[in-house]
């Protein structure tokens, strides 16, 4: 890591970052501007030294708290045992009560957590993107050429000019 020292703000969106590890919250927090806070975010993630204190202090905190993903993934697959009842309930002393309890929703969720982690379930994010916005910042002289196309070359024409 660098030895040079990040400024006040600098390390205030650092330990605000490690609340929630949410940029823009950080930055808000940390005193930037509120309505600059998620550009300040973004910019201050991509800041090399920011970038390095932050590693090293969720480093530290895997470290002091023992809290890995192996430790959250085992977790997980336990519930999802014991939701499913895999195991039986057992009591404060860890001896077994004789009771076996289903709770889907647990076990649903511990098993989307899973899933996500193996990456089985992808977000897929449509964008709609205004065509007429995109052709109106082409040149006049593109903008020429496409009005003199035919139907059928306009749109293949369109397609390789607004969505690539």
């Amino acid at each position: 890591m660098s030895t040079h020292r990040l400024t006040g703000k600098q390390a205030a969106f650092v330990q605000e970052y490690l609340v929630d590890l949410n940029a823009t919250g950080a930055a808000r927090r940390a005193g930037y501007s509120p309505n600059g806070a998620e550009v300040a975010g973004h910019r201050l993630l991509r800041n090399v030294k920011v970038a390095a204190r932050i590693d090293q202090a969720l480093q530290e905190r895997v470290e002091r708290t023992e809290v890995t993903a192996d430790w959250v993934i085992s977790k997980l697959v336990e519930n999802v045992e014991r939701a499913m009842q895999a195991k039986p309930v057992a009591d404060r002393q860890g001896n077994p009560t004789g009771e076996f309890r289903y709770d889907g929703a647990v076990a649903n969720q511990a098993l989307r957590h899973l899933g996500q982690h193996l990456g089985m379930f992808k977000d897929r994010v449509e964008l709609k993107v205004d065509v007429l916005e995109r052709l109106a910042s082409l040149p006049i002289s593109r903008m020429q050429e496409l009005e003199a196309l035919g139907d059928e070359e306009l749109m293949a024409a369109l397609k390789h000019q607004v969505w690539q």
